[in-house]
């Protein structure tokens, strides 16, 4: 539980950099996710939510942050 807090706060570091784009940061997290899932006992998963739901607070925070995305297809004139 322990490398996967230290994994999920590297890619959060850099996403809050711009090192990483949503995409990537999204699928990183969903990725260290998916490897330590299987290995964690039953008693450890509360823990693992309450960590997964902060690291997707941040991320949501840093989007809300950054504003709209001036390439989605939503913000563009469609005639």
């Amino acid at each position: 539980m322990e490398v996967y807090r230290r994994e999920t706060r590297e890619i959060i570091w850099r996403f809050l950099r711009h090192r990483l784009t949503f995409p990537q940061c999204i699928e990183l997290l969903d990725s260290a996710l998916a490897d330590v899932e299987p290995r964690l006992t039953a008693d450890e998963l509360p823990a693992l939510n309450v960590l997964v739901l902060a690291n997707n607070e941040m991320v949501m925070m840093e989007m809300e942050r950054r504003g709209p995305d001036p390439f989605a297809s939503s913000t563009h004139y469609k005639a």
